[in-house]
């Protein structure tokens, strides 16, 4: 191979690495390899401290210590919902990634991440890790898309992807439309914990563009109030802002009161206030802020890079995430199948008096061939079982177990024969999901 075709090929295989593995989100589970490697490490629930988490997630991740996926999936005011929970200090309303060091923090998976992006973990596609010594998930199979709920940006190699954060009822909304066959509705661009929503969604040659607003009260005919900055504009930045239009003169004066929330006076010379409308004083003081979108996602198949719209990409998310309900219920049928079976071996070992037989044979290696013979399946189990579940009262347990789990392997057999109950029951889960949303929050 000549060096430069060797080159060539590092380069492009650096390339997709760095798209598939760092910077872009994944449309399957709207998660970067980092940020799904934390959660599967943390999948049990249990408290644990930031830095616990993260270095307990080296041995499947081939970088240095996770610990800023860690804030940031724990992150409050920079997540619609976030999908760790955060004890510490995660940041606040003003400085929103002003974490604490990782060793005084601590984290616990969330109710919503449970509910919503760990169901169907029994299933979910596993593949080895990077040395191949351990194994970790593909993807995760959440009940919504996930890229979609929380902000995310990423620049790779030729790529670079821009999302915006929508409200959850917003996604489901459409989602259930989708199921259900009805009109699809666009929603503008919102993050909740910061109160901001769109207030326009335009359409470009380079796609959406979202314009969002601060807020502010007149309390004189002189002097206002910042009450609220435009998503995107950090509060240290802005008062640099307003250092320079003091300095100009264009202010004469502000005081920075902000604590929990914004709370910026600011005065103007007389009669510069009386010139202006609201929207007049919105932009003359920067309050208005365009951020374009570029929706680009790694696509489904997990190798290919997706640049999409927020209809296609809940669209095609909806139908994909349908499809792993056959998955489901082909697994419960399975495990029911077995334990039918197991039930069925019970019954006849108690018909062929295989207790009575368990004691008089000389080994273990014996009994399992005599059972072989008469004709059970699952000769380690039976065998395993104890002599005294060989008797009558066992056998009527026993026979009222098999006649639920063949109810329930029947009911199972069915589902995976009718697609139209299987989106039923998708469309049940994202309800029950939106039942337990109150007021910007999950679960509380």
């Amino acid at each position: 191979m000549k060096s430069s075709e060797y080159v060539n090929q590092e380069r492009r295989e650096y390339s997709l690495y760095v798209l598939e593995q760092r910077a872009i989100p994944h449309a399957s589970d709207g998660l970067r390899s980092a940020s799904r490697r934390v959660l599967w490490t943390a999948k049990n629930g249990d408290k644990i401290k930031s830095a616990t988490l993260a270095g307990a997630t080296i041995p499947i991740h081939p970088h240095a210590a996770p610990e800023g996926s860690v804030n940031t999936l724990a992150s409050p005011f920079t997540n619609n919902i976030p999908l760790l929970n955060g004890i510490g200090s995660f940041g606040t309303i003003l400085k929103p990634t002003a974490y604490g060091a990782s060793r005084y923090t601590s984290v616990k998976v969330s109710k919503f991440c449970k509910d919503v992006v760990f169901r169907d973990i029994e299933i979910i596609p596993m593949q080895d890790n990077y040395d191949g010594t351990l194994r970790e998930p593909k993807h995760f199979l959440p009940l919504i898309p996930v890229a979609l709920l929380n902000p995310q940006s990423g620049t790779a190699v030729g790529f670079a992807s821009t999302i915006l954060p929508r409200a959850l009822p917003d996604i489901i909304k459409n989602q259930l439309a989708i199921l259900e066959g009805k009109a699809f509705t666009e929603e503008p661009p919102a993050l909740e914990p910061i109160d901001q929503r769109s207030i326009g969604w335009v359409d470009t040659p380079k796609g959406w563009k979202a314009t969002f607003c601060g807020a502010f009260e007149r309390t004189g005919a002189t002097e206002l109030k910042i009450t609220n900055l435009p998503y995107g504009t950090l509060h240290e930045r802005y008062r640099v802002k307003l250092d320079k239009w003091e300095d100009e003169g264009i202010i004469q004066s502000y005081k920075d009161r902000s604590k929990d929330k914004y709370n910026i006076d600011v005065k103007f010379k007389r009669g510069v206030l009386n010139k202006l409308d609201d929207q007049g004083i919105l932009e003359m003081l920067d309050l208005v802020k365009n951020i374009s979108e570029n929706l680009v996602v790694i696509n489904f198949d997990g190798t290919t890079v997706w640049p999409t719209t927020y209809e296609e990409f809940i669209i095609k998310f909806t139908e994909w995430r349908a499809g792993w309900y056959k998955n489901r219920y082909q697994r419960l049928a399975d495990l029911q199948d077995i334990d039918n079976q197991k039930c069925r071996d019970i019954l006849l070992a108690i018909k062929k008096n295989v207790g009575k037989t368990a004691r008089d044979v000389a080994s273990r290696a014996e009994l399992k061939e005599l059972l072989k013979a008469l004709g059970i399946v699952h000769v380690d189990y039976i065998s395993d079982l104890p002599v005294y579940r060989f008797t009558q009262e066992e056998k009527t347990k026993t026979e009222a177990r098999l006649k639920d789990g063949e109810r329930l392997l029947a009911e199972y057999k069915d589902l995976l024969r009718n697609p139209s109950k299987r989106r039923m029951i998708y469309l049940n889960e994202l309800k029950e999901v939106l039942a337990n949303y109150k007021r910007g929050t999950y679960g509380n």
